[in-house]
């Protein structure tokens, strides 16, 4: 079996621009983009850990085919 990759997704309106993913994410795979988390999928490590970090819900993590 090979190895799962995700991309996280980042839902722009529910996200408040709290930054607590740019601020906890291990792999650094976030940013703000004026008041907006955005992702860069390539960095994703699949923790999942933004996920249930994220106040609003705005983040999800999707398993790539």
């Amino acid at each position: 079996m090979g190895n799962v990759e995700y991309t996280p997704m980042v839902n722009a309106s529910l996200c408040d621009g709290c930054s607590l993913c740019v601020e906890l994410c291990p792999a650094m795979v976030f940013r703000l983009e004026g008041r907006v988390a955005v992702a860069d999928a390539g960095k994703c490590i699949g923790c999942g850990l933004c996920v249930p970090l994220c106040p609003r819900e705005a983040i999800s993590l999707v398993i790539d085919p």
